[in-house]
């Protein structure tokens, strides 16, 4: 009960202090916004903070409304219940429905964690201009198992519904670093302990954004296949996860047009038809839909690099 007050109290704030052991990531997640939002609002060069350190936050939540929701056209239960700011089964109870199929035009009673009876549920917020994204970015509540690691005999093979690759890295990127952090992350499968600092001069020599070729240099030197292949689709992107190997894309952060990013993509679900990251600005465990993550790709040419040593998944390296 102390943590959820705690957290309630947090979202509501104006302002918050950092404490010993908070990173941008978690103080974003609490609050209900993420950490790019966060870096913008208080004008931070660098996701790092410190304790003692006081950040402005998002404006609260409009006033609690409207009570109802008619599903319109490309609705979902999910999209519907992640706008009131409750869940599913939370929608699928309150409106005794069989399951989690909805209709255009059907009116659903809305609810959310920590109303009583009695209280209004929130209001929906007013349509966001069209992104061609249908949920964006958001955290995921559970991880699939982990991935057997074991490579196919050939690329017609049957690949699992679902794959995790939990020794994947995380690092929260300073500026314009994500390419570092994500090579950093997606090597830790493979035991290399590094950061984002420890190949950053070489990554970025003009201290702009990291492109292919110093990338691929530098993973040939390591030991790892460096051919940056173009033109993939997600199934491609899976199916190299399914293998045991971490996929590096270069995509769009989470607006498309807008602030070209590099992440590691460490998992997918079929049966929620999502992939997962280890996204360098947004957290270790954050997801995109199929679709979004094929909106979001649609730059550089649908761009990435599978992580994979020479000789084999097991290979551990120094830098």
């Amino acid at each position: 009960m102390v943590a959820v007050f705690s957290l309630l109290c947090m979202s509501q704030a104006s302002r918050h202090t950092v404490s010993a052991g908070e990173t941008l990531y978690s103080i974003s997640k609490a609050a209900g916004t993420t950490p790019e939002a966060l870096m913008v609002l208080n004008g931070m060069t660098a996701s790092t903070v410190y304790a003692g350190q006081a950040l402005q936050l998002p404006d609260p939540p409009p006033p609690l409304l409207q009570a109802q929701h008619t599903v319109s056209a490309g609705e979902t239960l999910y999209s519907i219940a992640r706008a009131a700011g409750t869940t599913v089964p939370a929608l699928v109870a309150l409106n005794q429905l069989a399951d989690t199929s909805i209709s255009v035009g059907q009116v659903l009673e809305l609810g959310g964690p920590g109303l009583q009876e009695g209280s209004a549920a929130p209001r929906l917020p007013a349509p966001a201009e069209p992104t061609g994204l249908e949920q964006g970015l958001f955290t995921l509540d559970r991880l699939p198992s982990s991935s057997s690691s074991l490579p196919f005999q050939s690329a017609q093979a049957r690949r699992p519904a679902a794959a995790y690759l939990p020794e994947v890295g995380y690092e929260a990127q300073t500026l314009n670093n994500c390419g570092p952090a994500a090579l950093a992350a997606a090597l830790r499968l493979y035991g290399v302990e590094a950061n984002q600092q420890t190949w950053q001069d070489r990554l970025r020599p003009t201290g702009g954004n990291m492109q292919f070729a110093p990338a691929q240099r530098l993973l040939a030197e390591l030991g790892f296949r460096s051919d940056v292949q173009r033109g993939g689709t997600v199934e491609d992107v899976k199916r190299a996860v399914a293998q045991g190997f971490p996929v590096i894309v270069l995509q769009y952060h989470s607006v498309v047009g807008k602030t070209p990013h590099f992440r590691v993509v460490r998992g997918y679900d079929d049966a929620r038809d999502i992939l997962i990251m280890s996204d360098p600005l947004s957290g270790p465990n954050v997801a995109l839909t199929s679709h979004d993550f094929d909106v979001l790709w649609n730059t550089q040419g649908r761009a990435f690099i599978p992580v994979r040593p020479l000789v084999t998944a097991n290979a551990r390296k120094k830098p």
